[in-house]
């Protein structure tokens, strides 16, 4: 009998397409187990980084792949246990990645290492080695941070030659620091594409460390408004982009979320704001930035999982290969 494919054939070449060299291929023995997180270091390279494999993966079947950048002066250790992307309630299907940056900061940041590979391209050969030995669906590859590591998604986002590989972006509390004049970055000028930018941001009010307002002082950050417009400009909606609508979600705390549609795209840039909370991962059960920035983070708790919404905003976005 001849088996058939419910599938059109135009599925079926976007499927190929999406599918890595990985796929069909052993875990390499220096890999961790599936349902297990390993420190492991780029071959070639002395940049480390740590890798999470689902207790489900299957070698066969084609696995979204999620980046997670750590903080200024913290580590991928710490980044894993903050973003909790190993955690199968938030994150059951996926392979996460946690990059660990050469001196405790990224790119864009003024104290960042600009030595060999300098971390745009330590982010692109590290997705080659992640494709090359895992099996990625590379439609669904996805980029997220704290503090200068959701600034430096943002510099991802702004490359040409990486972030056209990556399908969307998040960031919680991000640093965003003026780079267009920045050794190692150059203007933001992300690669045209059809589905646009996708991109996420968290903020408090009360931040101190990247301020919501930004900052007039030296190695300036920018106001979070203007970083969100600039994704809406990119995104379509022109230099004078006004979300589409700002509502509230929560109301002790004051929670607002704020949204663009542009360029027949609904809801691409998004917003969440958080009254009294400051340089903080919103979680509903707390982690380790409510003890590390008590005084920015006196709730102790949010009443949201930002990590939650990461993973919902992410599945409504893959690459058109």
């Amino acid at each position: 009998m001849r088996l058939t494919s419910l599938l059109p054939l135009a599925a079926l070449a976007s499927l190929s397409t999406a599918q890595s060299k990985g796929c069909g291929r052993a875990l390499p023995c220096s890999f961790p187990e599936a349902g297990t997180s390993h420190n492991l270091t780029l071959p070639g390279t002395d940049r480390r980084y740590r890798l999470y494999i689902p207790a489900n993966y299957d070698k066969n079947k084609p696995t979204p792949l999620y980046f997670s950048f750590h903080g200024a002066t913290r580590d991928m250790l710490e980044e894993e246990a903050l973003s909790q992307f190993s955690n199968p309630q938030f994150n059951p299907n996926g392979i996460a990645v946690y990059p660990d940056s050469t001196n405790g900061y990224w790119l864009s940041n003024p104290n960042a290492d600009l030595s060999r590979p300098n971390d745009l391209d330590f982010t692109n050969d590290l997705l080659d080695h992640m494709e090359e030995n895992l099996c990625i669906d590379k439609s669904r590859v996805y980029s997220a941070g704290k503090s200068n590591g959701g600034g430096f998604t943002s510099v991802i986002a702004c490359n040409a030659t990486v972030g056209s590989r990556f399908a969307a972006f998040a960031s919680v509390s991000g640093a965003y620091y003026d780079t267009d004049e920045t050794e190692g970055i150059g203007p933001c000028e992300p690669a045209e594409r059809e589905e646009g930018y996708p991109f996420l941001e968290f903020h408090g009010t009360a931040d101190t460390t990247a301020p919501i307002d930004g900052n007039t002082e030296k190695n300036a950050k920018l106001p979070v408004i203007d970083f969100l417009h600039g994704w809406a400009a990119r995104n379509g909606c022109g230099d004078n982009a006004r979300w589409a609508r700002n509502e509230t979600v929560f109301v002790k705390p004051l929670v607002k979320h704020a949204s663009w549609d542009c360029d027949g795209k609904k809801e691409i840039v998004q917003h969440y704001r958080e009254s009294e909370n400051g340089h903080c991962w919103p979680s509903t059960v707390g982690n380790d930035d409510y003890p590390e920035h008590a005084d920015q983070c006196p709730l102790g708790k949010s009443p949201y999982n930002a990590t939650e919404y990461i993973f919902e905003f992410f599945a409504g976005y893959r690459l058109n290969l």
